[in-house]
């Protein structure tokens, strides 16, 4: 029996093979989750349509592999075959917001720098390193180089207590390290796993450990002793590819502009405490968001998008706007829809849902498609400002940067004063082939104008 890939969905006719999680040899069961499969859009779980026994596995992690390519022999245990189910999410499969990570994470899936269509993986438990499942107990646990494993809540005892878990011996289950073992090394009672290996100063997974590495050092031994080599894969290579896509695609132009937001820091004080009572947390983002969509109204080629193939710009008359969401794996971007037509409390209960399910890694790909602009937001780490990358096919992405007092010159009743204001900068970058740089930095005046006076807003809902 041969499993191929079917539909991943509508216009998608290849993702990469992010993780198997079974291997030769396994007896697997109807709709038992196979493999991971990353599209552009959003990682899919390929469930397997048989009950046998696995008896070749035809591509490799970290491979592309195409729609209707056959990726998998089964021998049957027994019955007709059902035909392959669709891994739309609509269908079988079920949507996941992306692998393991491969790196620690930083960078971004969308731009900002940038944001983009990324995602990170349902089932396993935030942590800084990838994670296999055991063939032998169907337990979530965590691989370091390969072997030793340790399940995620033995991994943060380790880090709690100072020690490299590259170094304790597992007493469980195929090697496992244990709660047990961590303890039992702390109190001195454990041998360190280095010093079962061969003698060459690596672990069980062949990588250098922490104390091996220098002494390679001290010995004179190469840089490579220093160094580890983590797969180019998964969530990481699509981050690449997507910034890369921009880059090569788009003409970049940033605009930045600064802001008196006291107005604005006023006025979401008074939305918090009526969030409070909603059981809402109310952020900046809402009002960003509603001043985006006034001067997108003004300046609508800033809500685009250009299709190549056809020679044409698209113009959207709706305002879904995507928002940079940070994730142990990497920034992701999921959409806002319907931004005109929402309140500020709507706007900031579906924000925050967003955020954590993003971080939860329950995302769909209903969450991550159908961005007409994006909003990517690095106030809250800080900086004056930075250099967007367009969310491609995108034409614009809006940076907000961090508030803070300083003293400027304002004109009261006349007379020039020094006064202690909140400030802020917006970065604009946008595509030069589609807007002018000139209608950029209009629509971030009006913007601007907007935000030092956001009871305007009011207007905009009548």
């Amino acid at each position: 029996m041969e499993l191929k890939l079917p539909e991943l969905g509508e216009g998608v006719h290849e993702g990469e093979l992010v993780r198997w999680l079974v291997k030769v040899g396994d007896m697997v069961k109807d709709d038992q989750v196979l493999a991971e499969i990353m599209t552009d859009k959003a990682t899919v779980e390929l469930p397997s349509h048989i009950s046998g026994k696995v008896t070749e596995i035809l591509a490799k992690e970290g491979e592309t592999v195409h729609v209707n390519q056959v990726i998998m022999k089964f021998e049957s245990a027994g019955g007709a075959a059902k035909s392959a189910p669709s891994a739309d999410p609509k269908a079988d499969a079920k949507t996941v917001n992306a692998p393991a990570k491969p790196a620690p994470a930083g960078a971004q899936a969308q731009p900002t720098g940038g944001n983009g269509g990324q995602k990170s993986e349902l089932k396993s438990a935030p942590d800084s390193e990838p994670k296999s499942m055991s063939a032998k107990d169907g337990g979530e646990m965590l691989t370091i180089g390969g072997s030793v494993t340790a399940a995620p809540a033995t991994r943060k005892l380790a880090r709690e207590s100072g020690i490299d878990i590259t170094q304790v011996t597992g007493t469980g289950p195929d090697g496992r390290v244990t709660n047990a073992d961590v303890e039992k090394f702390v109190s001195g009672g454990g041998k360190s796993a280095a010093a079962k290996s061969s003698g060459t100063g690596a672990n069980a997974a062949g990588s250098p450990s922490f104390t091996s590495g220098y002494a390679a050092r001290a010995k004179g031994g190469s840089p490579a002793d220093l160094e580890e080599r983590v797969p180019f894969k998964g969530l990481r290579k699509k981050i690449a590819e997507k910034m890369r896509q921009s880059k090569d695609h788009a003409a970049h132009f940033t605009y930045v502009e600064e802001c008196d937001a006291s107005a604005l820091v006023a006025l979401r004080t008074q939305a918090k405490e009526i969030g409070a009572k909603a059981g809402v947390k109310v952020t900046y983002l809402p009002f960003i968001m509603k001043a985006m969509v006034a001067a997108l109204r003004r300046y609508p080629m800033m809500n685009s998008s250009l299709d190549e193939e056809a020679g044409q710009i698209v113009v959207k008359k709706y305002y879904n706007i995507a928002l940079s969401v940070q994730t142990d794996d990497g920034l992701t971007a999921p959409v806002v829809k319907d931004v005109a037509n929402k309140t500020i409390l709507e706007l900031a209960k579906e924000i925050e849902d967003l955020a954590n399910r993003a971080r939860s890694k329950k995302l769909t790909m209903e969450d991550l498609t159908g961005g007409t602009i994006t909003l990517t937001n690095a106030g809250t780490i800080g900086g004056l400002f930075a250099t967007p990358v367009i969310n491609y096919p995108e034409v614009a992405i809006l940076g907000f940067n961090k508030i803070f007092r300083k003293p400027v010159v304002k004109m009261i009743n006349g007379k020039e004063e020094i006064v202690i204001r909140d400030w802020t900068l917006f970065s604009l970058s946008l595509d030069h082939r589609i807007v002018d740089g000139a209608v950029g930095a209009e629509f971030t005046k009006l913007f601007i104008y907007y935000i030092e006076n956001p009871s305007l807003l009011l207007m905009e809902s009548l």
